[in-house]
């Protein structure tokens, strides 16, 4: 197919980190389409993230309506929505993505050829296998959908990276303050919890780790996502010191801004690690039952502690055995690799 793209349509990912590692994407096609009007689509909290970035000339906060039928439902309200379709990329890897597309009669789709969605497909890239999927970084699998296109994305820098607007940091001055931290005082983001139990960091070992924060000179901040209050509240009790946050959410726009403002951020292999390398801070990730060569980009601010255990990489959501990926990531370990981060790499 060939012709004058006019409108692009852009399926992101469903996971905040997913999100952040495609921004090298959403540049790149912004740039490589520089007249195009791009309209992206999915989850509406997941725009908060590139609030300010102008990857997007549109967004379109999906809908799931009408039980099983949502895809071709939704897909028909996106034509109706938008018009007509030039290009489509699809980022998620599920049927439901392409369905979507196929039924909004975008004239060229592009995405994997994964969860039995060839046909729905112009352009189904196929997924090399070696036993199991081979571990391809994700900002490069985003980026070849790019490739498949026909430009050039040779000299994409493969690092997330986000804006901080005004509107953000100042609500992070008010947090900041509501907090009791002062503008001096120096602030390490500490995060334990993650939406499987596999990738989540011992809460003790988190109270234990603040306690070290406070013994380097600085303010222990722990992050916290919803449903997470008892990871906090355990960690509370192991803390002799105590700690900031926890009590409070940031939200999800404001996450950059934050860590933005912090000298090191302590992480789990989730959406706020992801966030921590776009404001362009050392980052400490913790990763417990997944493979990090997924999750690998050009940041040279970032350590990642994984435990290559004898059962390691099961990739599963709940731990069958006794968790020895992260129970031998102890405290001591961790505040050890941020003091070598930043010295080697100090904070902005």
């Amino acid at each position: 197919m060939s012709g004058v793209v006019e409108r692009i349509y852009v399926r992101i990912p469903n996971w905040v980190g997913d999100v952040v590692l495609a921004t090298p994407f959403f540049a790149a096609l912004r740039a490589a389409y520089p007249r195009a009007e791009i309209v992206a689509h999915g989850k509406a909290r997941l725009f908060d993230i590139t609030e300010g970035a102008r990857f997007f000339d549109r967004v379109v906060p999906l809908e799931r309506r009408l039980g099983p039928l949502w895809p071709i439902v939704e897909g028909r309200r996106l034509r109706s929505i938008v018009g007509e379709i030039d290009l489509a990329f699809l980022l998620p890897n599920s049927l439901s993505a392409a369905l979507i597309a196929w039924t909004s009669a975008a004239k060229r789709r592009l995405g994997y050829a994964l969860d039995g969605r060839s046909v729905l497909l112009t352009d189904a890239l196929p997924v090399k296998k070696e036993g199991r999927l081979r571990p391809i970084p994700m900002v490069d699998y985003y980026l070849a959908l790019l490739g498949a296109a026909g430009q050039d994305i040779s000299r994409v820098k493969r690092c997330p990276a986000l804006p901080v607007t005004d509107a953000a940091r100042e609500r992070v001055e008010r947090l900041l303050e509501r907090q009791g931290i002062s503008s001096h005082e120096r602030i390490w983001a500490l995060n334990g919890g993650a939406v499987w139990e596999t990738k989540r960091w011992i809460p003790e070992y988190l109270g234990e780790l603040c306690d070290m924060v406070h013994a380097r000179g600085a303010v222990p901040f722990v992050l916290r996502g919803p449903g997470e209050e008892e990871i906090v509240e355990r960690a509370r009790r192991a803390s002799k010191r105590g700690f900031k946050g926890g009590d409070e959410l940031v939200p999800l726009g404001d996450l950059v801004a934050f860590l933005a403002r912090c000298d090191v951020l302590v992480t789990t292999d989730s959406g706020p690690r992801h966030l921590g390398v776009a404001a362009g801070i050392p980052v400490v990730a913790l990763v417990g039952s997944t493979h990090p060569a997924y999750t690998i980009v050009d940041h040279p601010a970032l350590k990642v502690l994984c435990e290559e255990v004898d059962c390691w990489p099961c990739h599963l959501e709940k731990c069958p055995v006794d968790f020895r990926c992260m129970t031998r990531l102890v405290p001591a370990k961790v505040a050890t690799a941020c003091d070598e981060l930043l010295r080697k790499e100090p904070a902005p």
